[in-house]
Order: C-alpha cells, then structure tokens, then sequence
C-alpha cells in the first residue's frame, strides 16, 4: 500500500524529441501532489534534449537530472530500467517524453493506490495530435494475465505508477522488445499476482504524431510484434495467437516495399479474419482517429 510519505520518482525515457520533452518535463513538475525527482534519459547524445533539461533543473526545486546512457541497449524500456535505478523514491512513474501528464496524474493515482492497498494505480487516456483529440483507451478492473496479451487493455508506458519493490521484483521492462513492452511488464505483473487499481479519470494526454513513435507501421513493428508472440506463446490462446498474426500481417501488407509482398500479407489478413470476420471490418470501415496524423496512421493493436 502507500503511505502518506511515499515519495515519487519520475523517469522520462527521451530519443530526439526535445521539441516535445519540456513540456513532458513541465507537466511533471507542475503536479498538485509534487514528486521527489525527475530523471530524464536519453539513449543517445542529445544536446538539445540536455538544454530543455538544464533549462527545467535551474527554475525548478524539485532536482531534475538528465544523463545520456551511451552504453547498452538502446530503445525506451532500457531508458526506463536505467532510470528507475538512479532514483530512489518508494513509488515509480514513468512518462514518454512525447506525453503529458493532466496536473493531479499523481495525487489521484496515489490515492487510488492507497484505498485499494495496491502496487499499481493507472489512468484513462486521452489522445492528441495537431489535428484531432479524442477519448484514447479506458483501462477496467479487475484483469487477469490470460486477458491482456493480444489486445492492451489501455496501460502503457506513462499512464502508470508502480510501487519499486513491485517494479524491481518484476525486472523491470523487458529491453529485448523493441515494442509491446508495456503489454508484456503488465501481463507479467498479473502473471505474478500483483494488483492494480484504475483511477477512471483521462489523466494521461498521448501525443499521435510522425517522430518516430514506437507504433509506427513499419517491418520493426511487425517483427518486435513476432518476438512477443514468441516470449508469450505458451499463454497464447488460439484467438489470441490468431489476433496477433493478424497484426503483423496488416502491417506488412501496408508497410512492404513492394506490390507482390504486400498482396502477400493481405490475402493472409483475409485468411486469418475469415469470411465473417473479413465481411465485418469490411462493412464497419475503418474510422478516423487521433492516429491518423497528416496522412499517417497506425493499427489500434
């Protein structure tokens, strides 16, 4: 559970976005239940990312620390390990450097924490880009692993804090997924019985938008996407592993370089939905969202 003293560290993973760092940076700093520090981490040099950096540490009292991990796995879930080891508050939260936290993200996580005597306490989601705003996923009580590994029920990578006892029992994130790495923290967080609570308020803002975001269409989704199947497959239950191949295949038949592949991969989307299946998304279309930004867009997966 927490106590009323638990102190909150934050970790904000960054990779060349100093353009939306300060304000991940500023909404952390500017929490009605202040945090005890902010570790920023970037995985490669990053002078800009350091100046937005330096520029929070001297208006701030809450210690704000940049430091650049040039060694080791690169990717946002080492970041977030790296981080979470230089800091030493009770209770872990983590924030992309593209997001934003509303400003009682904490207070209200925390106390949801507290009245359910949790390890875990994670919002709704909005999702934003220059172009749209819209209701992003809304996470529900009371999951079990088994439900959370094909479709992610709505955690990611900054919606959530963590007790550290729980963050450190679990290994933190997995730095061999390059993405599902959130999917797959929380699977095995249920896996070995923790529990979390949900505070049903959208606190968390997702930026949608064409830097570089780890759910981009691309073949390294599709093939972090098959390095997950492959860690999860004795979980995978049929419609599970099915779904999962649908993904991936989507996502070739868009991103592939040439006509022929790309026809590949949708007569499989075709084969794994079904007639029924296929007839359905056919006729339901696919809608407009806050993922698509200026031409570019993403599967919901």
């Amino acid at each position: 559970m927490t106590e009323t003293g638990d102190t909150v560290s934050v970790v904000i993973p960054t990779h060349l976005r100093a353009e939306f760092l300060g304000d991940a940076i500023r909404s952390v700093l500017a929490q009605t239940r202040p945090v005890f520090e902010v570790v920023i981490v970037s995985d490669v040099p990053d002078a800009d990312a350091a100046a937005v950096s330096a520029s929070a540490a001297e208006t701030s009292s809450i210690p704000v620390r940049y430091v650049e991990r040039v060694e080791g796995a690169r990717g946002a879930s080492a970041s977030r390990n790296h981080g979470a080891s230089l800091t030493t508050g009770d209770i872990i939260g983590f924030l992309d450097d593209d997001d934003i936290w509303e400003i009682d993200f904490v207070a209200k996580c925390m106390d949801a924490m507290a009245e359910g005597r949790v390890d875990l306490g994670v919002s709704w989601i909005v999702e934003f880009s220059d172009q749209h705003e819209k209701p992003g996923h809304s996470m529900v009580d009371g999951l079990r692993a088994d439900q959370v590994l094909a479709i992610n029920p709505g955690i990611t990578g900054s919606n959530f804090l963590i007790r550290r006892s729980a963050f450190v029992a679990l290994g933190g994130f997995d730095q061999d997924l390059p993405v599902k790495n959130d999917t797959d923290f929380f699977a095995r967080f249920l896996r070995e019985g923790r529990t979390y609570t949900v505070v049903p308020e959208r606190l968390l803002r997702q930026r949608k938008h064409r830097t570089g975001q780890l759910t981009a269409v691309n073949e390294a989704r599709a093939r972090g996407t098959e390095l997950f199947i492959a860690k999860h497959n004795d979980y995978l239950s049929r419609s599970d592993r099915r779904e999962l191949r649908q993904l991936v295949h989507r996502i070739r038949s868009r991103c592939s370089p040439h006509p022929v592949t790309r026809a590949y991969h949708l007569a499989w989307v075709a084969v794994l939905y079904g007639p029924t299946g296929l007839a359905r998304k056919l006729r339901s279309g696919r809608q407009k969202s806050a993922y698509e930004v200026a031409g570019f867009s993403e599967p919901r997966t």
